[in-house]
């Protein structure tokens, strides 16, 4: 601890080593000028410093306004050099609040963010980094504070972000990071704020797909989906079986249905991609559970397969039936014509490809009003994208060439992949990045249970933690890894005698919960892999200049989904009236 005379030898010493610095810059300078005139030079000691100060002329006879010309210059290029370096030394290593300084986050700031790109990207190979844009450096993140420096993670990195409604995650985090994406971008979200945003843009660079059940956007279907195609093996039919299954599962459930119901429906994916069927065929074969041509099916190609699922629906009566019937519940979104519409082939429409899409610059918006069966859906269509893009990455020497990014906004509700946070450990070395938005903890919680979640945020390489977190446990957790600092407190004793005052260090914690909660909208706590926990200032896509496109066209794509939504109002109005 810094006692009162510390501080004052302190204060000594760097006066002290100013005062000489400054002298010795002063007669370099007068030595320059005298030289220049072709007057003798003064030799360097501490009596020429004396005499300079008290007599000038007696140390430069012949050159006084040269010299003094060179002493003022030399001493404010000193005054201007150490300022300079100060204020470089404050922006780098240290902040006033103790989180992270710049220095910390280097490897996040634009020459770093640079050279990662020129490493991942094949399109900037050679590139030199200095001349790789703005927007092919990475994700962005936002704005270290308080230095202002921008920080990017690169496109090998995994995200999750949390927070509050209202809070910035759409203009903030989703459509930026979404707008610059350097290849493929996939994109979920229960609004259609974000597909407005980005919609024409993205067409611009690629086509854009939109798988919307629900009408979030009010668009015409203009594609179809091939969900049998996932089943082309076992573990693919299996997947697929599971995102439908895991909307009937839950921890109080008894599991034996769920798995029953799993086990039946990867049987009859797989009997569906032998026979060359589709989903509507599937719907027929669980309508009836004494049809046998699944199983016929089965035998022919898959005997180990047809056994194990012919033993599990061979039972009683009664429970064969509930097997059926809880199959049935998870693929209820397939009960309405206009949804199975979605998944069904269709000559006059064009047909989603995964694997094209890996390898491409298009755009895929998964939309879905909110969670339910129609969200395993868009959980199948994201999954088959995810694995088409690994297996691409394969064949492209262990990643894809231009990454693809997966900005998945209210993933807990609407794109439930059950291993999701299994997936997180390694999407990012694939050239996936995948970028997951919550409004809370507790949400990813109900979503992957307790140890998903912790495997997720354990495995996200970046969290962006936002305003108004109410959680009091997660505010909690957050403020114990900003970590402690040691603060100095004074203390005034007063006696007969008269007064004392002293000094001691105590250690506080960076940031307690309530600072967390109330935390400046349009600020952030940056947490990323072998960092201090850092403050970011959020960027808005409306504060930027590279930006200003999304906001006429994203008017102009909103007018037209309010203008779609009323003509379809108009029209069901209409049939009411002739009924």
């Amino acid at each position: 601890m810094m006692t009162d005379n510390d501080r004052a030898w302190a204060a000594g010493g760097i006066l002290a080593g100013g005062a000489v610095t400054l002298a010795a810059g002063a007669w370099a300078g007068a030595a320059a000028g005298a030289f220049v005139t072709g007057d003798e030079v003064a030799p360097a000691s501490p009596l020429t410093i004396y005499q300079m100060a008290t007599d000038w002329s007696t140390v430069w006879p012949h050159s006084q306004t040269a010299s003094m010309a060179g002493a003022t210059i030399a001493d404010l290029a000193l005054v201007t050099l150490l300022v300079w370096g100060l204020r470089s030394a404050f922006r780098w290593f240290r902040n006033p609040s103790s989180l992270a300084t710049l220095h910390q986050v280097r490897e996040l700031t634009p020459k770093q963010a640079a050279r990662t790109a020129t490493r991942l990207r094949a399109s900037l190979k050679e590139r030199k980094p200095k001349d790789v844009p703005a927007c092919d450096r990475g994700v962005l993140l936002g704005d270290h504070l308080p230095s202002g420096v921008e920080l990017r993670g690169s496109d090998e990195d995994t995200y999750v972000a949390i927070m509050a409604p209202r809070a910035g995650k759409s203009t903030s985090l989703a459509i930026p990071v979404a707008d610059e994406a350097p290849g493929a971008l996939l994109m979920t979200s229960n609004k259609a704020d974000t597909y407005a945003a980005t919609v024409a843009s993205r067409g611009r660079v690629g086509q854009t797909f939109l798988f919307d059940t629900q009408g979030v956007a009010q668009a015409e279907r203009d594609v179809w989906v091939d969900l049998v195609a996932q089943a082309e093996t076992l573990e693919g039919a299996e997947r697929l079986a599971s995102h439908f299954v895991n909307q009937i599962t839950s921890e109080q459930a008894d599991p034996f249905w769920s798995q029953a119901a799993g086990d039946l429906l990867t049987g009859l994916f797989r009997a569906a991609w032998w026979e060359g069927a589709t989903v509507r065929e599937v719907m027929r074969w669980l309508a009836d559970p004494k049809e046998k041509a699944p199983l016929r099916v089965l035998y022919e190609h898959e005997p180990v397969l047809a056994e194990q699922v012919d033993s599990s629906i061979n039972i009683a009566e009664e429970t064969q039936s509930g097997i059926y019937q809880n199959a049935r519940t998870a693929m209820s979104a397939l009960r309405d014509e206009k949804v199975l519409a979605w998944v069904t082939p269709d000559k006059s429409r064009a047909r989603f490809d995964p694997e094209a899409f890996a390898t491409s610059k298009d755009t895929l918006y998964l939309l879905s009003k909110k969670g339910g069966p129609s969200s395993a859906l868009v959980a199948a269509v994201a999954d088959a994208v995810f694995t088409a893009g690994t297996e691409a990455g394969e064949r492209h020497g262990g990643r894809l060439p231009e990454p693809m990014r997966a900005v998945l906004d209210e993933a807990a509700n609407i794109c439930k992949i059950a291993d999701l946070p299994d997936l997180y450990s390694h999407l990012g070395s694939r050239g996936i990045t995948p970028f997951v938005i919550l409004q809370s903890y507790r949400q990813g919680v109900r979503a992957w249970g307790e140890v998903g979640m912790d495997s997720m945020w354990s495995a996200a390489t970046k969290k962006v933690i936002g305003v108004g977190i109410d959680d009091a446990k997660f505010a909690q957790d957050i403020s114990s890894l900003t970590g402690a600092h040691y603060v100095e407190r004074g203390s005034y004793s007063k006696s007969k005698d008269g007064g004392s005052r002293s000094w001691s260090e105590q250690r506080e914690q960076v940031l307690d919960p309530a600072e967390i909660r109330a935390m400046r909208k349009g600020t952030a706590l940056l947490m990323s892999t072998g960092m201090p926990v850092a403050q970011i200032g959020l960027r808005p896509w409306y504060a930027e200049k590279r930006m200003a496109h999304i906001g006429p066209q994203m008017r102009a794509e909103e007018a037209a989904i309010t203008k779609r939504a009323v003509g379809a109002y108009e029209l069901r109005k209409a049939a009411r009236n002739a009924r």
